[in-house]
């Protein structure tokens, strides 16, 4: 869109950030650090940003020698090519990581080498990722960083978003306000804007110094999804809000795309409703005994049991994404049933089952070829007799079937994130398909990330960080007009603007017997609840949540279930909700929290 289609601009800003995730957030900040006014746009509701930095595990890639991260970085990518100055530039930021996080952040880096060493209650999990590709030349340098000693828990995230809200009178947040086009000079090439939807309103903002794309990637695109990675359908793992728009602007500005197959996290996990995230149900019952994963002709595609990377698979001496199915299935029998029946974490996959008394009945239930699902159940068994499966499956994690009854769960492909988008330089300039920087265009994050090939966990975090700095500070420096013809610009109209956040002003009214409780262990922002308690046995009475913005799926599901069962059974320690556990621990601290204030 060009500015000489504009009839006004409604407002103007020294920097623009299109999208509120781990990129936008920091960039914002730095960008408000070197003196600019900066709006910052996100596409979802307040309390649902935070892109996939909210999901991730908060794991954050380092090292501690410059060369030998380097070398590790380049055999992850190899054998893609590589641009020195932009692998440069990350490789020795990542080296100096844990003076990122103590100088910017403000906390004392937790290295992940040294909990595993210590016995962490999560080792089984971490260790196999720290590294990932401890084979590689300069994988013993390789570490994970954490903000505290726990993950998976939005701590990062959390720290990233206030960092937004405490520069609340250099940055603007518009929530809900999804960017629709960037305006182009009318020579076609320097960015001077974009255009957004506000409340139903188009809006045209001005910038005088640009514009940064930190929208993440398209994982919940499916034509994108089709085009770019070449699968039918692949649903997400992490936010909702991942939509491609970026791939959109950065093809507007007409710039090159670069690592547009890229993914990461390519996972079978639990089937989701439209619009909503899967479980995430793992363990041992799903990987171990008599349970097979079929494809849609009813035959297995794979070890059920074999190491993934990220969601990437061994492949003659390279890891690689492998291919989909439409529509995979769980098959297991009663013995593997009973199995996840007696526990708890099971419980979603146990409410998906489909169950017949017959393995052909079974067939016509999730409509697969009854002979050929009869025969892979008969191989199976066969291949755990004589001691060879034809998929290598280690013989001690496998049972043979039982009689029946047998069970089918329908399972959906899912990734954490795309890493493709425009191809940008060291400086964070998006550059177009002459390989030159679009004056007034920046990108961070997985828009448009350094991984393209095989991909170690916590680089996109690291990417956010290091690319977020440098885009925010290169895109405050103050730079000449960015359309020389000045007087046949539009004029500024500058609406009046409001801020969707503001620093806590929250005031919460107590009466006789009530109390204020607040957690900030969820996934969202702090969890605030007024308990009320009978005033002659001090028993809980009534939990109201005043505030919190936990995911809708399941995080908002258990924080209003367990409010009312803690009624019910008077006390705060209740059972967490699987796969919410986190929301859950949140809701229980903040009533805690509230209890522990009773004199």
């Amino acid at each position: 869109m060009l500015e000489n289609q504009l009839k006004q601009w409604d407002a103007q800003y020294d920097v623009i950030v299109v999208g509120f995730g781990g990129a936008g957030a920091t960039a914002a900040r730095f960008a408000a650090d070197n003196g600019a006014k900066v709006l910052l746009v996100d596409s979802a509701p307040k309390g649902h940003e935070g892109g996939n930095t909210r999901y991730c595990g908060q794991l954050i890639m380092s090292g501690t020698d410059e060369t030998e991260i380097r070398k590790y970085y380049l055999a992850l990518n190899g054998p893609m090519n590589h641009e020195s100055k932009i692998t440069d530039v990350y490789t020795k930021n990542l080296a100096h990581m844990q003076g990122y996080l103590k100088k910017y952040l403000g906390v004392k880096p937790v290295s992940v080498r040294e909990l595993i060493e210590k016995g962490h209650s999560q080792r089984k999990v971490l260790e196999p990722m720290t590294p990932e590709y401890p084979e590689l030349p300069g994988a013993d340098n390789f570490d994970f960083l954490l903000v505290h000693e726990q993950f998976s828990d939005g701590a990062l995230w959390k720290i990233l978003r206030q960092k937004v809200v405490d520069r609340s009178e250099k940055i603007d947040v518009w929530f809900e306000t999804p960017a629709k086009h960037l305006i182009q000079a009318n020579d076609g090439k320097k960015i001077k804007g974009i255009q957004v939807d506000r409340a139903g309103n188009q809006l045209n903002i001005e910038t005088k110094n640009g514009v940064i794309l930190t929208l993440g990637g398209f994982e919940n695109n499916k034509d994108m999804i089709q085009n770019y990675v070449g699968e039918p359908i692949i649903g997400p793992i992490g936010t909702l809000y991942n939509q491609g728009k970026g791939i959109d602007l950065a093809i507007e500005a007409g710039a090159d795309l670069w690592h547009m197959q890229a993914t990461s996290g390519l996972t079978n996990l639990l089937k989701e409703k439209t619009g909503q995230r899967p479980s995430l149900v793992m363990g041992p019952a799903l990987t171990v005994g008599s349970v097979i994963r079929v494809g849609d002709d009813g035959t297995r595609y794979q070890n059920e049991n074999e190491t993934q990377r990220h969601g990437y698979l061994s492949n003659h001496g390279l890891w690689r994404v492998p291919h989909t199915q439409v529509q995979p299935f769980l098959i297991f029998d009663q013995t593997q049933h009973e199995e996840m029946v007696a526990n708890k974490i099971y419980q979603p996959l146990l409410d998906a089952e489909i169950k017949d008394t017959t393995i052909a009945g079974l067939a016509t239930m999730i409509k697969v070829p009854a002979d050929k699902l009869a025969r892979t159940v008969s191989d199976f068994n066969e291949g755990f007799r004589i001691g060879s499966d034809e998929f290598k499956r280690e013989l001690q994690t496998m049972r043979e079937f039982d009689e029946g009854p047998y069970y089918a769960v329908p399972l959906g492909n899912f990734i954490l994130n795309t890493q493709g988008g425009p191809r940008r330089n060291e400086r964070a300039e998006v550059v177009g398909v002459d390989q030159q920087p679009i004056p007034g265009l920046y990108a961070a994050g997985e828009l448009g990330s350094i991984w393209g090939g095989q991909y170690q966990g916590g680089g996109n975090i690291s990417d956010c960080l290091i690319f977020g700095k440098i885009a925010g500070e290169n895109a405050a420096t103050k730079k000449k007009d960015l359309d020389d013809n000045v007087a046949n610009q539009p004029k500024v109209k500058k609406i009046k603007v409001t801020s969707d956040i503001q620093p806590s002003q929250n005031k919460y009214v107590v009466k006789e017997n009530q109390y204020i409780g607040k957690s900030q262990v969820g996934m969202g922002d702090d969890i605030v609840v007024r308990v009320t308690i009978t005033p002659q046995d001090k028993n809980l009475k009534k939990i109201e949540i005043l505030q919190q913005s936990e995911t809708g799926e399941l995080g908002t599901v258990a924080v209003n279930k367990l409010s009312h069962e803690m009624i019910e059974k008077n006390t705060p320690d209740v059972a967490v909700i699987s796969g919410a556990s986190i929301s859950s621990n949140a809701i229980k601290e903040a009533v805690k929290n509230a209890l522990s204030q009773i004199k």
